[in-house]
């Protein structure tokens, strides 16, 4: 405490000469004696500037230079031979030490500074002088209360409020992974700036290094697509292989489809939508934009539009194979045909009519047999109607061709639909 005590006096004294030369033009009244000496529990300090504003301020910012010199000073005595003590110690007084010549923009973040105001100064003394050039300035001197046991009380709560800020910075860096929030890890950029911002040692390093940490995580944060229907999307926030949640509505549009609602579960997020406005398009999708930090995570979840659609259609030809024949007709016979599906969506072939020209038509019930994907589906049918031979035959004929109709139903919407087949190429083996 004494070397900060000879520094602050020899600053005062430098200040009170140069003054010296100068003309007093006007006073606040007669100099105490306080001005030019030494008074026990109280720092005398003085501030130059070009108003009495400018210079109060100053007096009032040597003030606290003073106190968190003599914290330090104290600090750095204190310390024992105990190395874990000694290393606490050291890492304040060197905070101190670096706050000490930051005090005119650092003083919010000791809180036993913002108590020392201009109210609490006991005494004071302004001159307003001009100098030989004809420039005028202010002296201000300050008389203000500091005792030894204010000292030792600052001392305590600094070391203490030290010692919680730095177990709450190991905290939070040991931690940064065990989140299962969005809000968590923002909540954890909030305390990190507040520390980094508040120390000025290595633990601002290791607080921006958090900092840093926790936006990489907000900025690797997926959107996972789940199993979901269409008009419904379902989708995941991960965050490497973990799942993560929030409580933050995301931007989400479309082209095409309308937005019906947005709902955020434990899990997974649902956005309902309307298609129904919807060409077949493979660029239809619904875009889903959050806002994490300064981050932006967003993604396209395509949709098509015919995945619960079924539709059917023929273009190879049909061919019969006899089972049983008879005479003049087939009493059993096999159909083979090729299904095409336009769409992936499952379907279910459920009957088939056959009509020759000015034949009575075979009907095959009860098929029952499903498929599903895009492309050709092969189909055999037993017949065991009595098929006529000379009316039916397609040997010698150019073109045979019958009619007929498909019945089938889209199996994730229940639709029952029918294909006309008309004019269709068919092949007999009689």
């Amino acid at each position: 405490m004494k070397t900060y005590l000879v520094v602050a006096l020899l600053i005062f004294f430098n200040c009170f000469f140069l003054s010296a030369q100068d003309k007093v033009k006007e006073t606040s009244g007669k100099q105490p004696k306080w001005v030019n000496g030494l008074v026990k529990d109280y720092i005398i300090s003085s501030g130059k500037g070009a108003t009495s504003q400018e210079a109060q301020q100053k007096a009032l910012a040597m003030v606290k230079e003073y106190i968190v010199s003599a914290v330090a000073e104290n600090v750095k005595s204190s310390s024992t031979l105990n190395k874990e003590e000694t290393n606490f110690n050291n890492k304040v007084f060197n905070f101190l030490e670096k706050f000490a010549s930051q005090i005119a923009t650092q003083t919010a973040k000791v809180p036993f500074l913002q108590g020392i105001s201009l109210s609490q100064v006991e005494e004071y003394y302004w001159e307003r002088l001009e100098t030989s050039d004809r420039k005028i300035y202010f002296n201000y001197y300050i008389k203000y209360p500091f005792p030894d046991g204010e000292l030792s009380r600052l001392v305590f709560e600094f070391k203490l409020r030290d010692e919680d800020l730095t177990k709450q910075l190991n905290d939070l860096l040991s931690n940064l992974d065990q989140v299962e929030s969005v809000e968590k890890i923002e909540n954890n950029i909030g305390e990190l700036l507040l520390l980094a911002d508040y120390f000025m040692d290595a633990r601002k390093d290791q607080a921006s290094l958090g900092i840093t940490r926790c936006n990489s995580m907000l900025n690797s944060i997926e959107l996972v697509e789940q199993q979901g229907t269409l008009g419904e999307l379902k989708y995941s926030l991960r965050l490497g292989t973990k799942a993560i949640n929030t409580i933050k509505k995301p931007v989400t549009k479309s082209e095409c489809a309308r937005i019906l609602s947005t709902v955020n579960n434990q899990d997974y997020c649902t956005v309902k939508y309307d298609f129904s406005n919807c060409y077949e398009d493979p660029e239809n999708n619904i875009f889903v934009k959050y806002r994490f930090g300064n981050n932006d995570v967003s993604k396209k979840f395509f949709f098509d539009v015919s995945a619960n659609k079924a539709s059917i259609f023929v273009n190879e030809a049909f061919h019969f194979t006899s089972v049983t024949k008879g005479a003049g007709t087939i009493d059993a016979s096999q159909l083979d045909m090729v299904v095409i599906s336009k769409y992936d969506a499952p379907f279910t072939i459920e009957k088939v009519v056959i009509e020759f020209k000015g034949q009575t038509p075979l009907i095959i019930d009860g098929i029952n047999q499903g498929f599903s994907g895009k492309g050709n589906h092969n189909l055999k049918l037993a017949i065991n109607q009595p098929i006529k031979i000379e009316a039916t035959s397609s040997i010698g004929k150019a073109l045979p061709v019958l009619s007929g109709f498909i019945h089938y139903k889209s199996n994730q919407t229940g639709e029952v639909k029918t294909y006309k087949v008309y004019n269709h190429s068919y092949t007999t083996d009689w």
